[in-house]
């Protein structure tokens, strides 16, 4: 172990240089300092209430750039399970949690707060004593501890010993130094091990990349009842499968707020503008966890949004839609008008300075933002408000859009 007081004064040390000076501490296990004064840094943000006491161990910095943050832990534990009763009458009350791929334990930490019991798992032994020693300082008094490696053969006399209501599984998306998406590259291999979970009357929840194709799950994977796609600080940080044993119907995808199948967006009837926005209307841009969904039609059917065209992800409305107010980015417009060269000369003297997307045009946002950028020679520098100019395909033809953005409160 490390000394609190030892991570505290070399926080900010250059950690290369206190690795080649460690014969200055002959009592101190200075190569793992280093290693978690690099963790906490990473922690700091990620989940600040570990950050602030040093002296919870980290002991690898790569489990502590993988692990989940304050943020996305509570959504798996409270958001996804639940901390009231089940409504309904056919629901399972999830009272034990097995988390087999415990990690630095974030996930497990959010989890003893809303079950009665939690198996903490790790196969990596140097993990497992860190997170053994760091869950009971953050009074854990509810989490069973194991160390056995996850396999077809080991996972049934775990699983039988604990028996679980719930079983959560984050397999490491790394092989060979690289990062893979695909779960048979992940380890554990999920797929080898859901039927063993689910046989058994399990749920099962999985944590799988941002960057996985969700049509590719729903097929690899069954019985899967919900989909979360989990958004935080701007990024799609994760999916969370929820799988649910004999489930036979069709997966929710749950984004924020809005929650519909994929038969829904479908079958959904999006309304296209018929002329041209005007100014002091607003536009919605979809964020990360709406994008991935998919749900481009749906929200334009659902909400009452005119959808800029077929292949432009842009939508009209004459307020603010409270419901998709963390879903995405809403937009005041200013200034409308058709592309082309005398409109870009315009726009481009006129909003110096702006942010930039194009849109459903044959150049991307770069190329856009250059030929703005050339435009300009007036040396004007950007207005006071923040401006956003988008460039985009419509159902209307190719338009320039400036905007604002539009403070929600």
């Amino acid at each position: 172990m490390v000394s609190p007081d030892f991570i505290i004064a070399h926080e900010n040390d250059d950690l290369a240089a206190l690795v080649l000076q460690r014969d200055r501490w002959p009592d101190v296990d200075v190569a793992l300092a280093a290693e978690c004064i690099a963790a906490r840094r990473k922690l700091r943000l990620k989940v600040p209430e570990w950050y602030g006491d040093p002296s919870l161990i980290c002991p690898i910095a790569l489990s502590a750039e993988q692990c989940s943050s304050t943020a996305t832990a509570s959504y798996k534990a409270a958001g996804v399970l639940g901390a009231e009763p089940p409504q309904e009458p056919s629901q399972k009350a999830i009272r034990r949690i097995a988390d087999l791929t415990g990690g630095l334990g974030v996930d497990c930490w959010q989890f003893s707060k809303v079950a009665e019991a939690v198996l903490y798992n790790e196969m990596n032994p140097v993990l497992f004593e860190a997170a053994k020693a760091n869950l009971k300082r953050l009074g854990c008094d509810n989490v069973e501890f194991s160390n056995t490696c996850i396999s077809p053969s080991t996972l049934p006399d775990l699983l039988d010993s604990f028996k679980p209501d719930l079983v959560f599984i984050d397999p490491a998306r790394r092989s060979g130094g690289r990062k893979v998406f695909l779960p048979e590259d992940c380890s554990p291999d999920v797929l080898a091990l859901q039927d063993i979970i689910l046989e058994r009357g399990c749920l099962l929840m999985l944590k799988l990349s941002p960057m996985a194709d969700i049509s590719m799950l729903l097929r690899k994977f069954h019985c899967v009842k919900e989909l979360h796609i989990v958004e935080a600080d701007g990024e799609c940080k994760e999916l969370l499968l929820l799988m649910e044993p004999g489930f036979a119907g069709e997966t929710t995808l749950v984004a924020g707020t809005l929650r519909f199948t994929i038969s829904e967006e479908k079958a959904a009837a999006p309304v296209f503008i018929s002329a041209m926005p005007e100014p002091g209307q607003l536009m919605f841009e979809p964020g990360p966890a709406l994008a991935k969904s998919g749900a481009f039609k749906l929200i334009s059917e659902k909400y009452g949004l005119r959808k800029l065209g077929p292949d432009t992800h842009l939508y009209i409305s004459d307020s603010v839609i409270p419901d998709l107010g963390d879903l995405g980015k809403w937009f005041e417009i200013q200034e409308v008008t058709l592309f082309g060269k005398a409109a870009l000369r315009d726009f481009a003297t006129r909003w110096p300075g702006a942010d930039v997307t194009a849109r459903a045009l044959p150049l991307s946002s770069d190329q856009l933002r250059l030929k703005l950028d050339s435009i300009n020679k007036s040396g004007k520098i950007a207005t006071a408000l923040t401006t956003h100019i988008f460039g985009a395909g419509s159902s209307i033809g190719r338009i320039l859009i400036a905007t604002t953005i539009h403070k929600l409160y």
